[in-house]
């Protein structure tokens, strides 16, 4: 087991803030999704919870109609689109507050 690195500090004597969730930054695969700026990111995944909930209404509407089975799946669209849609942005809500405090800390963005 490997120690953890210190984080780099800046020439100023600065040392910023632990990201969290930095995965979220790294550089990965070409067909990986990517956001960094959690503006963006809270946006993105209430964009998705919003299609969930528009597919559960539509399939909830089928079910009203009569076909069989269909509440079933109704519920599970909602619960996989809005429950990823839910944690996305809490980790977006997170990662917000965590460039607020890196930028007063160190004076500019954390990708500029």
């Amino acid at each position: 087991m490997s120690a953890p690195t210190p984080r780099q500090a800046d020439p100023t004597g600065q040392t910023p803030p632990k990201e969290p969730f930095s995965y979220v930054s790294q550089e990965r695969g070409l067909l990986t999704l990517k956001i960094r700026e959690p503006a963006l990111m809270f946006v993105f995944f209430l964009a998705f919870t919003v299609v969930g909930v528009i597919f559960f209404s539509m399939v909830k509407k089928g079910a009203d109609q009569g076909a069989e089975g269909a509440m079933g799946v109704a519920y599970l669209i909602l619960a996989i689109f809005g429950g990823l849609g839910v944690i996305g942005m809490a980790i977006a809500a997170v990662r917000w507050r965590w460039k607020r405090e890196y930028v007063r800390v160190m004076g500019r963005s954390p990708w500029a």
